[in-house]
């Protein structure tokens, strides 16, 4: 329950007239109108779950340290997890078929909802970002916590880098097939890969980025210009006002907790996958040789010594591990770029850069973000065209619906980190690096790699067919 003192709304950090007033259309005029309240003296302001634990130095640095934590959210969060990876590893092929059975059903109703919200999320934040872009997350006169390099290499990190190694190649190869566009038997080969380029694009473009943006500043002006605590139950406080620091907080929370796990699952489990399939095309792991039970346990154990590095990165701060290890991952992603793309017939991947590029932008924007494939969704019986030139069924739940999804479930995590790292930037700056900057990057990786996957597949394609045209093999 809300702690006595917050019947009074004095006795909350920040009043609601105060929020008010300081968001009134003429102070919002002019540049960095919104106050910064004094930091909160004691704990009695936010009348949450405190649970102080003391750590030795080896955690908090010299002399050790507190951290704090709400007993009642972790409990949630812990909670709700193991009971559900109970009930997968009790039942696991019961669980997977129910699983599968709830994201279609989430597919079949609420494609719309997902589809619809991401541009939402994307005109908003770019509405912000002219119209109160001068706004900064801290003080006025405070300065950035880190360098414009260091802040992109984190940012890198944390939004898709794995998905950036994972899906470089494989996702514009996919889109070949089974989408609406490919679907048409007049569309030209050309016309078809160029339409793969634009359709992964739009996964890892503005579509990805918009939900980190939106709790991102949220979190930022609630934590560095009013003092609140860095969570997702202050992004609500105008919402929800004392309730905030009550049970309704609580498990506002501790649901974001759950939905990370989720989030970082997925990551883990396609950075698992590729670690060991990659071993095996090396030579270094005979996987032809390993049971399903023993590739599996391969994959946990990969996925024990990358929580442990992260753990580590963790504790020893933003400044030292995290910053160390985001700046080692984007700088071999960047050796591995540049190596390939001199390999590679590296005038084509120009050519396909520029050329996507301006697909993107004539399409990206307003026509696919909205396509929810609504005709090719439907089921024999239901009104699908009986030529079968409409996207596979399952296309919008395996693909575009699993990345919004996906994005969302990561909202939380990587939203806060952003706010955590952009403390001392104005919104702009924060909107700049977070979709510019990222989109152009995907544009060079994904025109790079995407683009030498399917010359090389139309290599193949081309071999194949003069085999059986001019030799009849």
């Amino acid at each position: 329950m809300v702690n006595d003192k917050t019947t009074d709304p004095s006795a909350v950090h920040v009043p609601p007239k105060e929020l008010s007033d300081s968001n009134s259309s003429d102070d919002l005029k002019k540049k960095d109108s919104l106050p910064h309240q004094p930091a909160p003296t004691t704990e009695e302001e936010y009348p949450m779950r405190f649970l102080a634990i003391q750590f030795p130095n080896l955690f908090c640095g010299r002399g050790g340290g507190e951290i704090y934590m709400n007993w009642f959210t972790s409990f949630f969060g812990f909670a709700f997890l193991w009971a559900f990876a109970i009930y997968c590893m009790a039942s696991p092929d019961k669980a997977l078929t129910t699983l599968n059975e709830w994201k279609a059903g989430v597919t079949e109703h609420f494609t719309w909802f997902y589809i619809a919200a991401n541009p939402a999320f994307t005109f908003f934040t770019f509405w912000l970002a002219f119209r109160y872009g001068d706004i900064k997350l801290g003080k006025p006169d405070e300065k950035p916590e880190f360098t414009d390099l260091t802040y992109f290499t984190m940012l890198f990190s944390a939004g898709i880098a794995v998905g950036l190694f994972f899906y470089g190649v494989a996702e514009p190869l996919f889109h070949r097939n089974d989408n609406w566009f490919a679907s048409l038997d007049y569309r030209a080969k050309d016309e078809v890969d160029q339409f793969a380029m634009l359709i992964t694009m739009y996964h890892y473009g503005f579509a990805g980025w918009s939900p980190y943006l939106i709790v991102a500043i949220a979190a930022g002006l609630a934590s560095y210009r009013y003092d609140l605590p860095m969570t997702i139950r202050s992004t609500l406080y105008m919402i929800l006002g004392d309730y905030t620091w009550g049970w309704i907080g609580d498990v506002i929370d501790g649901f974001s907790i759950v939905f990370t796990v989720a989030g970082i699952c997925t990551s883990l489990g396609l950075g698992a996958m590729q670690i060991i399939t990659g071993s095996g095309r090396l030579g270094w792991l005979d996987t032809d040789a390993l049971s399903e039970d023993e590739l599996t346990n391969k994959q946990v154990t990969v996925i024990w010594c990358i929580t442990l590095v992260a753990t580590i990165s963790v504790v020893t701060g933003l400044d030292v591990g995290v910053k160390f290890l985001s700046q080692l991952g984007f700088g071999l992603g960047m050796i591995l770029l540049i190596a390939c793309s001199a390999m590679e017939k590296t005038s084509f991947i120009y050519n396909l850069l520029c050329q996507t590029v301006g697909y993107y932008f004539q399409f990206g924007i307003f026509q696919v973000p909205f396509w929810t494939d609504a005709f090719g969704q439907l089921e024999d019986g239901e009104g699908r065209d009986p030529l079968d030139q409409s996207a596979a069924s399952w296309w919008m739940n395996g693909w575009t619906v699993f990345y919004m999804a996906w994005w969302t479930a990561w909202g939380a995590f990587v939203g806060l980190f952003v706010a955590r790292i952009s403390r001392g930037r104005t919104i702009r700056e924060i909107v700049l690096y977070v979709f510019v900057a990222p989109l152009l990057y995907n544009f060079l990786w994904f025109c790079s790699f995407g683009g030498m996957g399917i010359r090389q597949a139309r290599q193949a394609e081309e071999l194949e067919y003069l085999g059986e045209e001019q030799f009849g093999d």
